[in-house]
């Protein structure tokens, strides 16, 4: 037998691979070699050079015109920045097996500005709108000639007065004058804005929603001064919405008259109505299944209609609710819902049958303020307390979000504030006053790590708490509380050692997040606190080591925790899906 067939199949293929390789390696390459200038200007010598696009098999008579055209080449390339007076040296070696071509430059002094007149004609009240573009341009006198500069100021002026209704706007001089042997530059450019245009005409191309709601994500009118950034504002809120699959908003210049520009508004719908299923698994209440229909347009006035049904071990429920929007649906809106909720865990059992109205709006930038009014009623047992609880609930609360990006930001804050209350005056059963706020904090303290830091403060006035159900009093412990404790497992505790929850809450977290490779990331953290009566906080504190996935959906969090103090000592497994803020 040949001693070739018994190398092995495997190790042939990658004999066979390595040769090819080499043979590969060996062919002859194409160079072109550029040296003397600084690398933007190689990029564009590179780029105007024809000779540096053939190849080796090219014809020789081809390769030596084009290195005949070299030098001109070169010297075009080098006068969009400024150098007119270039040196340049050029050598080329050619054989039957390929070409090589050396070229050295000496680019000698740059072009400089001399005079430069740049100057605006506008209506006085109007300057403004270019003005900044004038005063940031670098095309002064002394400065280095640059080509690039002076049409970057040209394009930047013409898409300002294309932005801001600028529609008969013209240059009546626009000029570049070289001098090479002066190494001087002159430069002449005047721009006439001409009258501005306001906003005509608005027709609305769709008929599945109300004209007035359309209307109301439109922040520009008939009659307004014309301004693209507007529209752009329009497209992005429009598409927020959800409610509709494709938006155009088309101004007509062809058909601007009277200095007015019409705008075609387009519209199509989106799906109207979405059934959603889905799977998950937290350490606070294990696998969970959720199904959810939404009717995103119930009517022409863009009302939405949601409910939830949603299982697990520890919470079952589900929820309904019917939203209406108000004067500006971007930021305003009313909603009516209902639930029904069981929930079971280690320290109570709580049964809520709840139906509510809430008004939202967006008070101030990042702002989002909340009036809401329930009535409740709970079935309960905690401890060795079993009882009831009917609650008429008014509340109101903000909430302010600032980040950098939705998922995984690098810098951002979340705050949030509660105050809800009732009394028997109101039809209650009994009368508590509760505050509830929360920060948290994402802060990047390098492109490889982060900080994230929050802390929760809850605060009731009452005298009995044995009259609160477990929805309205205080328990830490839990993914989101004090890790390395049960969820709701910490709080005060009656005379046979079961936790009863509190009158108020202190917890707070701190962790480092540091990537390690690819989408994944390795963390530790440190979290204290607990529910507590009067002011005997005694903080259970739980600290760990943490491994984040950063998924598609969002980041995808696996902690081991360990109590540092109170009687549990055992690691606990954390598991979490969801945003940072």
């Amino acid at each position: 037998m040949h001693a070739w067939s018994r190398i092995p199949s495997l190790l042939r293929q990658l004999c066979c691979l390595a040769i090819f390789s080499l043979a590969i390696a060996s062919q002859p390459r194409a160079e072109l070699r550029i040296d003397g200038v600084s690398d933007e200007l190689a990029r564009n010598v590179f780029s105007y050079v024809a000779l540096a696009s053939e190849p080796c098999d090219a014809e020789p008579w081809l390769i030596r015109r084009r290195f005949r055209e070299v030098a001109a080449e070169v010297r075009s390339a080098l006068e969009p920045f400024g150098y007119y007076d270039a040196v340049v040296e050029a050598t080329l070696e050619q054989d039957e097996r390929c070409w090589l071509a050396a070229i050295n430059i000496d680019p000698g002094q740059p072009v400089i500005l001399r005079n430069v007149d740049v100057s605006l004609s506008t209506a006085p009240d109007e300057n403004s709108n270019f003005i900044d573009i004038v005063s940031s341009t670098t095309l002064v006198a002394g400065a280095q000639l640059r080509h690039s500069d002076y049409e970057t100021l040209k394009e930047s002026l013409q898409i300002r007065a294309a932005e801001r209704g600028y529609i008969d706007a013209n240059f009546l001089q626009h000029k570049i004058e070289v001098w090479p042997a002066e190494r001087a530059a002159d430069i002449t450019l005047n721009f006439e804005s001409g009258p501005r245009y306001n906003f005509g005409e608005i027709t609305q191309e769709q008929d599945f929603l109300d004209a007035s709601l359309i209307d109301a994500y439109l922040d520009f009118k008939t009659g307004m001064p014309y301004d693209n950034r507007l529209l752009t504002k329009a497209y992005s809120d429009l598409s927020v919405s959800g409610y509709f699959g494709r938006i155009e908003l088309l101004p007509d210049y062809e058909l601007a008259q009277d200095g007015q520009i019409p705008v075609r508004v387009l519209l199509e719908p989106a799906d109207r109505i979405e059934y959603t299923v889905g799977l998950g698994f937290s350490t606070d209440t294990g696998p969970r299944a959720r199904a959810g229909y939404y009717n995103r347009r119930v009517n022409k006035h863009g009302n939405r209609f949601k409910t939830d049904i949603s299982l697990s071990p520890v919470i079952q429920g589900i929820a309904a609710e019917y939203r209406k929007p108000l004067t500006d649906p971007r930021s305003e809106w009313l909603s009516y819902s209902s639930a029904l909720t069981s929930e079971d865990t280690d320290t109570f059992n709580n049964d809520t049958a709840r139906v509510g109205v809430r008004r939202t709006k967006k008070v101030r930038k990042n702002w989002v303020r909340t009036l809401s009014l329930d009535l409740s009623y709970d079935q309960f047992d905690v401890g060795l307390e079993s009882s009831s609880s009917r609650l008429v609930l008014p509340g109101i609360a903000y909430d302010h979000k600032r980040a950098d990006r939705d998922v995984f930001p690098t810098r951002g804050r979340r705050l949030t504030f509660e105050l809800r209350g009732t009394g028997q005056f109101l039809g209650s059963d009994t009368s508590f006053l509760q505050a509830t706020t929360s920060l948290r904090l994402v802060r990047s303290l390098s492109d490889e790590s982060r900080l994230l830091a929050r802390a929760t403060l809850g605060f009731t006035a009452k005298s009995e708490l044995f009259e609160l159900p477990p929805s309205v009093r205080f328990f830490a412990g839990g993914d989101e509380s004090v890790r390395g404790f049960g969820y709701n497992t910490l709080g005060p505790e009656d005379e046979l050692g079961n936790v009863v929850g509190g009158s108020h809450l202190l917890v707070a977290s701190v962790e480092y997040e540091r990537h390690m490779r690819g989408n994944f990331y390795g963390a530790v953290f440190v979290d204290a606190g607990n529910a507590f009566d009067g002011f005997d906080v005694d903080p259970a504190i739980g600290a760990g080591l943490g491994l984040k996935w950063q998924s598609p959906v969002g980041p995808l969090r696996f902690y081991l925790a360990h109590p540092l103090n109170k009687s549990d000592r055992s690691v606990r497994l954390h598991i979490r899906l969801g945003a940072d803020l």
